[in-house]
């Protein structure tokens, strides 16, 4: 009763497994595969299929963008490649996802050119721990200033998509 018990559930989960994983349909899939060819990434064919080069493709393009690089197509990702009209919610969101990785990521940048900066004054070089400093800041506010720019992008979609033109009102004024 036990074995059958158990393979009954084990058959159960797997004929669930696939349809959990087939998030996207194929056609959204593919229409992402050729919004990441255009934009100069290499997912693979337009084939619609998720595979492992198109969700290599889909995390460079999250990197790229600040985005949470989880190379999964969400509607965050979706909406910044154009593919999905996405609520101005996830805009926003997305907005917030490029602060926080950029900032993140700069913030690191800083926090190594210190350190590099420490190590020279330690053995007296002065001049090159401020070059090593130099370096550090430069790089990490590069990477904040991108993230704000792809952060402004997506939060001004997300205004553009929450403002909806009533057309009667226009009309009226005309």
């Amino acid at each position: 009763m036990y074995k059958i018990l158990l393979t009954t559930a084990l058959a159960v989960g797997l004929t669930a497994i696939p349809a959990s994983l087939a998030a996207q349909d194929s056609t959204t899939v593919r229409e992402a595969q050729q919004a990441l060819k255009d934009k100069g990434f290499d997912p693979g064919p337009a084939d619609g299929i998720n595979g492992p080069k198109t969700r290599a493709a889909i995390r460079d393009f999250q990197k790229q963008q600040n985005l949470n690089a989880d190379g999964r197509l969400g509607p965050q990702t979706l909406g910044v490649l154009g593919v999905k009209d996405v609520k101005p919610t996830s805009q926003f969101k997305a907005a917030g996802s490029n602060l926080t990785n950029s900032y993140g990521k700069g913030g690191k940048d800083i926090g190594q050119g210190s350190k590099s900066m420490a190590h020279e004054v330690k053995k007296g070089e002065v001049g090159a721990g401020a070059v090593d400093f130099g370096k550090g800041v430069g790089h990490g506010a590069a990477k904040m200033g991108k993230g704000t720019a792809h952060a402004a992008e997506n939060a001004a979609k997300g205004v553009k998509n929450a403002v909806v033109p009533n057309k009667d009102h226009d009309k009226d004024h005309q």
